[in-house]
């Protein structure tokens, strides 16, 4: 197998790393040690079967292997910085693996031997196994890192998603990336409502985001985020517009053409091949936050139990999140108990499967609509309740949603508008 970029003298100055820190030992099982030469693999192979052994005694049992002492030539370097030099190896490492297993897969898909689902089970597979290594952060880098985050927001250079609703913030915290954000309701409450307006909102505000629908197809979204502009329902009456309406629902339509907002619809529901396309779309398009609706139809094979199935798929969504450094938000069903609470109000144990999605998620919205359970309530009022936050408040925040045309906003704060 080929040396990688990193070079000899590279690889000199990373064994002699090794040989002099012994904390940075903990990370040897990151090396890949079949992309190095010759005689570093044995050097490595020493150094590896001998971790505990001190640097003295390991240049002797080196000497011994390879009978010479170029190994100990490396340039000097800061055990930060080799810790920064494994990253690049294992960068190197990385791409090489993937443009091999580009390479074979795209070969098996030309033949017909490989399924496109497959194809992304693989990458999906990959993709887990390059970045399941433990990695860790000094007390240095962290203050570096703590002190920048908060210079940034003082200088308002913060890159914290502001949520596109008003007075939102009044209750919820701006998302830093690596939340997952669980939005559930009951069927009708509108869920996907709620997330295509933020979809919409954030894409109209020069976000990038992506949106992963697995019940209802692209042109029917669309169809939701434009129908704000007619009283006819475009996805099921559009013969019904005029001359004069079909003209502005195209021009409308146009508007939207700059905007980055990325759907899925292919109707996929595996996880691993969901957070595969994810993963693969944040790398070309960078996005600031994506979309998944919904939280139920989405499969883990292999376990036994629907609650421990949510409970494999939200523990890899929030992984996921915060790999890729950007919020995912998820929707998901309440159970048929919220019936019996009073007034209908959802609660955390409303939740399906309530224990494993409270557990995962960062933050937690449930959606009520009073006239579900009460007639007299007015048609357009609804609220979200922020039923957990873990780094922030909770409470309620109240909305105004026209059904027939699926625009929600936010409402000005009032007395029923409360934190507790």
């Amino acid at each position: 197998m080929p040396m990688l970029q990193l070079g000899i003298e590279g690889e000199r100055t990373l064994l002699k790393a090794l040989l002099e820190y012994e904390e940075l030992r903990c990370r040897i099982d990151e090396i890949d040690p079949s992309y190095l030469s010759e005689e570093s693999r044995k050097i490595f192979e020493v150094i590896s079967n001998n971790r505990e052994m001190d640097s003295t005694r390991l240049c002797v049992q080196i000497y011994n292997k390879i009978g010479n002492q170029k190994f100990y030539d490396g340039d000097f370097i800061t055990e930060v910085g080799a810790n920064y030099l494994i990253d690049d190896y294992k960068e190197l490492v990385g791409k090489n693996g993937l443009q091999r297993l580009c390479l074979e897969i795209s070969k098996k898909l030309k033949k017909g031997d490989m399924k496109v689902d497959e194809a992304m089970e693989k990458f999906y597979a990959f993709q887990k196994e390059s970045s399941s290594a433990f990695n860790y952060i000094s007390i240095k880098e962290a203050n570096e890192l703590q002190k920048k985050a908060h210079t940034d927001i003082w200088n308002n250079r913060g890159n914290r998603l502001h949520w596109p609703f008003k007075f939102f913030e009044d209750i919820l915290n701006g998302l830093r990336g690596k939340e997952l954000v669980v939005v559930a309701g009951e069927t009708g409450t509108g869920k996907t409502a709620f997330m295509l307006n933020a979809a919409a909102l954030w894409a109209s505000f020069g976000k990038t985001v992506g949106y992963i629908s697995l019940e209802i197809d692209v042109v029917d979204l669309k169809d939701r985020m434009h129908q704000k502009d007619f009283a006819v329902n475009l996805s099921a009456e559009s013969e019904k517009l005029d001359g004069q309406e079909r003209e502005r629902l195209l021009r409308e339509i146009d508007k939207t053409g700059e905007q980055r907002l990325f759907f899925c619809d292919s109707g996929v529901r595996s996880v691993h091949s969901i957070i595969a396309g994810i993963k693969l779309m944040h790398h070309i398009h960078r996005f600031d936050v994506v979309f998944i609706d919904y939280l139920q139809l989405m499969t883990c094979p292999g376990k036994q139990t629907k609650d421990m199935e949510i409970g494999e798929i939200m523990g890899s969504l929030k992984a996921l999140a915060m790999e890729i450094r950007v919020p995912i938000i998820v929707g998901s069903q309440l159970n048929r108990e919220v019936g019996k609470n009073d007034k209908g109000i959802p609660r955390l144990s409303n939740l399906r499967e309530s224990g494993t999605i409270e557990h995962s998620a960062d933050v937690v919205i449930l959606l009520y609509r009073p006239i579900l359970y009460d007639r007299n309530a007015s048609p357009d009022e609804y609220q979200a309740i922020v039923a957990k936050q873990r780094s922030g408040r909770t409470g309620t925040l109240y909305m105004h949603f026209d059904m027939k045309r699926q625009i929600m906003q936010g409402v000005v704060p009032g007395e029923r508008a409360y934190a507790r």
